[in-house]
């Protein structure tokens, strides 16, 4: 029934021409990544002279997600915006079906793990997407683990000492993604699959929140990025970050004048690691068809081989199309770049997005609050998985 709402204001806004017509694209991608999309953006108009993109920066995700809530909601949306999938469900009834509008090459070429429909509708596209690798220190540890088991046996051994500095690995409270890859690991998920049964504290879940709770008595837990303690000397045996967080990472582990590398996560049952990352969408409200038109255009152009290949190279995202990421650019590119090719070994074996729960954004806000109790220590892995099932529960 949405679709066919938003079938119906786009026709009742006319078809139009993509002749002479401006768009507004809300983005949050700030220093180089702002620069890399600008210079894309920039080529875009020169290719397509009859379209001007009104690129406006909107701070950082938190401000963006803001602005883009007061603007569907007082109906004077953006025609292009960057978004997750939690946000998405809000506003479902705002946006454009693109599939109605991008070229059959472009639909055709998403890696299965992008291929994400919102209530059987394609409203976004992935866009700036990176992965979840494990970062480690070659000189702590000299063979980085494959398994859970090799991951807790090198973290223990490194152990714990705060008056040195010295930590085996490190969690970030916010950061509930790395829960939720250790949850998919072990075969688990937050509900079944029908959504009417909440499924985190089963049998599964339990055993990803041990393994959780036994890593982070020998972890480094700081609300700030890891690359900010790496910088001040702190040691760090390994961590799990995303692949974006590549170049922060590198430049703090050179300041403090200590080595580290990439590889793909340690696995359990699966190798699962969840893709982080926002999406592209397009508004319907206030757009006419050669608007929307032009943003559609916009999005060929950015996911084309050659533009994807280029962004992802600049910026340490990942191609998120099968003819990027295979592509004759990107695999040259990779080829003598062990930790870029760990990052898209990792993206093409076992990447996973967010629930397409249209409640999900509230369920990430209970699982950070958790995800930070049960690293703490504060309660039992038990009781922490089953008062936090309890509240999902509730609002499921």
């Amino acid at each position: 029934m949405r679709r066919v709402a938003i079938i119906a204001l786009v026709c009742a806004l006319g078809v139009g021409a993509l002749g002479q017509v401006t768009i507004s694209f809300w983005h949050a991608m700030g220093g180089a990544l702002g620069t890399t999309l600008t210079e894309l953006i920039q080529k875009f108009h020169d290719e397509n002279p009859g379209i001007t993109v009104d690129l406006i920066h909107q701070g950082g995700y938190s401000a963006l997600q803001q602005k883009l809530i007061a603007a569907v909601a007082a109906g004077e949306p953006p025609t292009l915006a960057q978004q997750y999938e939690n946000w998405t469900t809000l506003w479902l009834d705002a946006l454009v079906d693109l599939d109605l509008f991008l070229p059959e090459e472009t639909l055709g070429s998403f890696l299965p793990q992008f291929d994400q429909l919102f209530e059987g509708r394609m409203v976004t596209v992935p866009f700036n997407k990176s992965i979840l690798v494990l970062y480690y220190r070659p000189d702590l540890v000299p063979n980085p683990p494959t398994t859970w088991a090799e991951f807790e046996t090198y973290v223990t051994a490194i152990g714990k000492d705060e008056a040195k500095g010295v930590y085996g690995t490190a969690f970030r409270p916010p950061n509930p993604e790395i829960f939720l890859t250790l949850l998919t690991q072990a075969g688990g998920s937050i509900l079944s699959e029908d959504w009417s049964e909440v499924t985190i504290n089963n049998a599964t879940g339990l055993e990803a929140a041990e393994f959780a709770a036994r890593l982070a008595k020998y972890a480094l837990l700081d609300s700030a990025y890891t690359s900010d303690a790496i910088q001040k000397g702190i040691a760090i045996g390994m961590f799990i970050d995303t692949s974006a967080g590549y170049t922060y990472n590198m430049n703090a582990a050179k300041t403090a004048g200590v080595p580290l590398a990439v590889a793909p996560l340690p696995c359990y049952v699966n190798c699962a690691s969840m893709i982080q990352g926002t999406n592209l969408a397009v508004y319907a409200p206030k757009q006419t068809r050669a608007q929307i038109e032009a943003a559609a255009k916009v999005i060929a152009f950015l996911l084309r081989e050659d533009n994807t290949a280029y962004w992802a190279q600049k910026t340490g995202y990942l191609p998120v199309t099968k003819t990027a990421i295979y592509g004759e650019a990107w695999q040259t590119y990779i080829a003598d770049k062990p930790e870029q090719k760990a990052m898209t070994e990792q993206l093409i074996a076992g990447g996973f997005g967010q629930l397409l729960h249209p409640r999900y954004m509230d369920m990430r806000s209970l699982l950070i609050t958790y995800w930070e109790l049960l690293v703490k220590g504060e309660d039992t892995p038990k009781a922490i998985m089953d008062a936090l099932a309890a509240e999902i529960d509730a609002i499921k």
